[in-house]
């Protein structure tokens, strides 16, 4: 390929900057990480702040959700213990 004047024909140089060559060294660093490390650096935030996002937009409907959860999670029972007979023939605790 033919230079002229320092440049490589048909690519246009890039200039430097701090900022960019910084973020390309934390998209580098990125790649490196574990699935689990991506989950909580960037889905986990995002999860976050979209749920925190539509709690803001929508006050009404989140806590309809939110007591109609709390009623449901009253009504269901629980473990229930025999007055009498708490242990089987092998002494061991009925659950």
């Amino acid at each position: 390929m033919a230079h002229t004047k320092g440049h490589i024909t048909g690519k246009s140089l890039v200039k430097y900057s701090r900022t960019k060559a910084f973020t390309q060294k934390v998209k580098q660093f990125g790649s490196k990480a574990s699935g689990e490390q991506k989950f909580l650096g960037k889905t986990l935030p995002r999860m976050a702040l979209g749920a925190a996002k539509f709690v803001w937009k929508h006050p009404i409907s989140t806590t309809a959700a939110w007591l109609i959860g709390k009623k449901l999670l009253k009504t269901r029972p629980g473990l229930k213990f025999p007055k009498h007979r708490q242990f089987d023939k092998r002494g061991r605790k009925i659950i």
